[in-house]
């Protein structure tokens, strides 16, 4: 890893070990760690924990088209995201790839709130008046 990421041998295990004084990982290492790891977001996820934060993926699917619309789709997958934990947890066991499949659909989800959360500040910030007159135009239309 150290090679991938141009790192002298030991410079790594230095920067990752609390203990050492002398190397700190930086935020850059963080990110280069995570590109030569091919997306491993385990060290910025466990930096975040320390922080009490957390992060999430941002789906590159496409967007509803509009925020009621994003709404309901995300209400869907919270749904079955429910729906899929009770079906697991009453079995007593699962899997490994049950887990990481339900984590995987869990963490879009949480993706799609903050795209979401994003859209709504957008179209609020940006014109409110102009913005909440659109919208109660496009809902009455499709009524």
């Amino acid at each position: 890893m150290e090679r991938a990421l141009g790192m002298k041998s030991g410079v790594l295990h230095n920067k990752l070990n609390e203990a050492c004084e002398s190397h700190k990982l930086t935020a850059i290492d963080l990110i280069a760690l995570y590109h030569a790891t091919e997306g491993d977001e385990t060290l910025i996820d466990g930096m975040l924990m320390e922080c009490g934060l957390t992060a999430m993926a941002i789906p590159k699917a496409e967007r509803a088209p509009s925020l009621p619309h994003q709404a309901i789709d995300l209400n869907a997958k919270v749904a079955s995201i429910g729906q899929r934990a009770l079906e697991l947890t009453s079995r007593g066991r699962i899997t490994r790839s049950e887990r990481n499949t339900l984590v995987s659909v869990a963490t879009s989800a949480m993706g799609s709130i903050a795209i979401l959360i994003h859209d709504i500040e957008a179209r609020f910030q940006a014109v409110p008046t102009v913005a909440c007159a659109s919208d109660i135009l496009m809902q009455t239309m499709t009524m």
